[in-house]
């Protein structure tokens, strides 16, 4: 066992040499920020300032030449070798959030176009999931290694879940979803995870970027916002390939009830007859905004969008430190990470 401190916090706590850094921490209560936990989205990363890791295969691609100079690391995947000393923020907001594993019904299964289905799951008796809007879980089920999804609707009825599941080709958990999964269905649950949720003690304006089914966190963020009737301004941008890719009419509602909401939908691959915006979502938002100094960003949706979306609004001006993000990550066909 290592110790491992955190020199932000002062706080430090144990950790085996063959678990990760971020498993050591949570398993101990510590709420360091982590998104897909497969060493792909850069959200859990430390800087050592004292002390040895090592990962168990090649660097993962989220550590750049940049990142390495810098002796930062990806707490998901290293291991600690010494005592380490760390600095990286822990969020205060996740301090009650427990993480469970719980069984659900699946209440409804809904088409909402043609690649993306909505299920409701219900957890049954009084029990409940307490979770922030924005965060996601997995999904077990004894045929399938688990998959992860986000919470697609904001934590007001805590027994309900709704989760977007867009059809993945080749994907074997998304195939059963939209061919054999059926109302009643017994399957399990563990969440909330994550550490993409709404920052509410700011009252800057925020843009989110969502691609695809990037919309389902979006969504219980603003619906959350709305909830706490908060007047911050809002605009929404969704970008998806065509036309008949927008699944809900729910960000158009928004907007015609909120007048501190704005959506604004982006098509990459539009026909003739759109007259909207075209393009590749997070260039649309550049193009919108002369800078985003006084702006918070929230991005969610494929790894190549919110990546590029963070570089962009980086350069854009905006703080680094209010660049939050999701993105969904497919590590190949048959885990349809969503």
């Amino acid at each position: 066992m290592y110790t491992v401190l955190n020199q932000v916090s002062g706080k430090s706590f144990q950790c085996g040499s063959d678990e990760t850094v971020l498993d050591g921490a949570l398993t101990n209560g510590f709420n360091f920020p982590y998104g897909c936990q497969n060493g792909f989205c850069g959200q859990c990363k430390a800087v050592i300032l004292n002390g040895e890791i090592d990962y168990d295969g090649p660097t993962p691609e989220a550590i750049t030449d940049e990142d390495q100079d810098a002796n930062i690391a990806l707490l998901c995947q290293c291991k600690a070798k010494t005592d380490l000393y760390i600095a990286i923020d822990e969020l205060d907001s996740l301090a009650n959030i427990q993480i469970r594993s719980m069984p659900c019904r699946v209440e409804e299964v809904n088409h909402l176009n043609h690649d993306v289905v909505q299920l409701i799951l219900k957890i049954p008796g009084s029990q409940s999931l307490q979770y922030l809007a924005g965060q996601y879980l997995d999904i077990e089920h004894p045929d399938f290694e688990p998959r992860a999804f986000s919470i697609a609707n904001a934590p007001v009825n805590s027994n309900l879940l709704e989760l977007h599941v867009r059809l993945v080709e080749g994907g074997q958990f998304t195939n059963f979803v939209f061919n054999a999964l059926t109302e009643k269905t017994i399957l399990r649950i563990e969440g909330p995870k994550g550490s993409f949720f709404l920052r509410d003690d700011s009252d800057c304006p925020i843009i989110f970027i969502a691609g695809g089914t990037g919309f389902g966190p979006i969504k219980a963020i603003i619906e959350h916002l709305i909830l706490m009737n908060s007047t911050r301004t809002v605009y929404l941008y969704w970008g998806v390939r065509t036309e008949q890719d927008f699944y809900l009419n729910l960000p158009h509602e928004w907007s015609e009830k909120h007048a501190n909401i704005n959506f604004v939908p982006v098509l990459s691959e539009p026909d003739s007859s759109w007259n909207g915006k075209s393009g590749f979502v997070h260039e649309t938002v550049m193009s919108d905004f002369e800078n985003l100094i006084d702006f918070e960003v929230y991005a969610c949706g494929p790894p190549v969008m919110v990546k590029a979306a963070a570089k962009s609004c980086i350069e854009n001006k905006l703080e680094k430190e209010n660049f939050f993000s999701d993105s969904f990550e497919y590590a190949n066909v048959s885990t349809d990470n969503d």
